[in-house]
């Protein structure tokens, strides 16, 4: 009879699902065959990795946490510490509609190491640092240019609100911004709001306008600039777009096929199918919201640009709206970027083989 005299989990497999939260954390555990442990700890992975190698010392551990406000900062610290961990899209953990209405941070935990014993997870696409700290430059930008709208959204109608006539323009030029600074509002309060709201406006603006070159310099930068250039060989596809397009892919070898590219932009249609019946509910909603908008705007400028897209579009025209033939349209620029991207061949108008 062999005497144990220390723990030694070595050849085991220990899986752990991981509810993230930002001051605790809900911990599950389970082994092959059942579940060890459910409890609750700090927001900290040296406590959890501590807990890990105290319990079960010698095991191989595999850890899955759903995709959040925490980032993939865990995944990479995890990592680092020679400790598997993948990150999941939230909506694709197995649930049933007992957990959904009984939904707690026990539960989703425990469905996330059930899920990962079974092998029935994928995990999303961690980044390079690097590539995500772009991405996030690119996103704050974005977020920025929805800022300026609002706050033209507020100028607009606290003019109309007040009464205050004055020409519009679109462009919100320094000479139109002038007119409002010297408008007569009739009331010292009335043109202090006013001014408020200039103000802010043109703060932002000028925030936009500093992003906008950070980019504009990051994109002459190795090994930024050749992708850039063969993106904006493209009609339709400005430097703003085509670092969208760089900083959202960022690796277009990680899509084996156009169609899983597309359900990544969420240019692919919402199916649904039952029996003899099948509906489809528009696009889907699932997608990267930023590149699908960069796609959907380009393609609105590339049909004036490209003949060959031109001749698609009036095609799609003459049996759907022109909103549903702009999304094939879409799909069509996808598979563009993809082969000008992956063959690095600068873009051919014209072209209908693609």
């Amino acid at each position: 009879m062999t005497k144990i005299t220390k723990l030694d989990f070595g050849g085991e497999q220990i899986y752990c699902g991981i509810d993230v939260h930002k001051l605790s954390w809900r911990v599950n555990i389970r082994s092959e065959e059942f579940e060890l442990e459910d409890y609750s700890q700090q927001a900290s992975e040296e406590v959890l990795v501590s807990h890990l190698r105290k319990n079960y010392p010698g095991a191989a551990y595999e850890l899955v946490y759903e995709a959040g406000f925490s980032g993939f900062s865990l995944q990479r610290s995890l990592q680092s510490k020679g400790i598997n961990c993948i990150v999941i899209n939230a909506a694709d953990v197995p649930s049933s509609d007992k957990d959904k209405r009984r939904k707690s941070d026990c539960v989703d935990a425990r469905k996330l190491s059930k899920a990962l014993v079974s092998r029935s997870l994928k995990g999303v696409f961690v980044p390079q640092p690097e590539m995500e700290h772009i991405r996030t430059l690119v996103r704050q930008r974005n977020k920025l240019v929805e800022d300026q709208t609002r706050c033209k959204n507020r100028i607009k109608h606290l003019l109309l609100f007040s009464g205050l006539k004055v020409e519009e323009n679109d462009s919100w030029s320094g000479g139109y911004i002038k007119r409002l600074e010297a408008l007569d509002c009739m009331t010292i309060p009335l043109r202090q709001a006013l001014d408020l709201g200039l103000q802010e406006y043109q703060s932002i603006r000028k925030l936009t306008l500093q992003a906008t070159r950070q980019l504009r310099v990051l994109s002459r930068q190795e090994p930024y600039n050749k992708i850039i250039s063969l993106l904006r060989s493209v009609p339709g596809i400005g430097l703003i777009n085509a670092m969208i397009l760089l900083s959202e892919i960022q690796d277009m070898g990680r899509f084996k096929t156009l169609d899983k590219l597309c359900g990544y932009a969420g240019i692919v249609p919402d199916l649904h199918s039952s029996g003899d019946e099948q509906s489809v509910r528009g696009i889907t909603h699932r997608s990267n919201h930023y590149l699908r908008v960069a796609i959907v705007e380009s393609s609105w400028s590339i049909i004036r640009k490209d003949p060959a897209m031109l001749m698609y579009y009036k095609e799609y025209c003459k049996r759907m709206h022109p909103n549903k033939a702009i999304i094939k349209i879409a799909k069509h620029l996808l598979s563009r970027v993809r082969f000008v991207w992956l063959n690095e061949i600068p873009y051919q108008k014209g072209r209908i083989d693609f």
